[in-house]
């Protein structure tokens, strides 16, 4: 049972890193597109054609990116737990020791930005 269980994660892993990369692909092309759009001449053309699209996508995108790392987040949780049992509980020990200074060394985000 825990090959499966371990293979659905890995599996669910890698789609979910997939799905990362394309956001982030996404929001490249999207960059690309809004500095055109409004460095062109035409910018208020393309906002009377399409400005609640334009205007919409880069906050739809933001959301689905969070949505995308909360899910990996979860998802690598999911993944430390079930790693967690395998192991002896003097690496576990000694593994979290590791990562907590590890934690320390990494600046913590502050704000109300979610």
């Amino acid at each position: 049972m825990p090959t499966r269980t371990a293979g659905a994660t890995i599996y669910i892993q890698e789609e979910l890193s997939d799905a990362r990369l394309r956001c982030d692909e996404l929001k490249n092309y999207l960059v690309k597109v809004l500095n055109f759009i409004n460095g062109s001449g035409h910018r208020d053309e393309f906002y009377a054609a399409a400005g609640d699209i334009i205007s919409a996508a880069p906050e739809t995108l933001l959301k689905l990116e969070r949505a995308l790392e909360a899910a990996a987040m979860a998802m690598n949780k999911i993944d430390y737990e079930e790693l967690r049992q395998t192991l002896r509980p003097e690496k576990v020990d000694e593994l979290e020791r590791v990562l907590d200074d590890i934690r320390m060394k990494i600046p913590r985000r502050m704000g109300g930005i979610s």
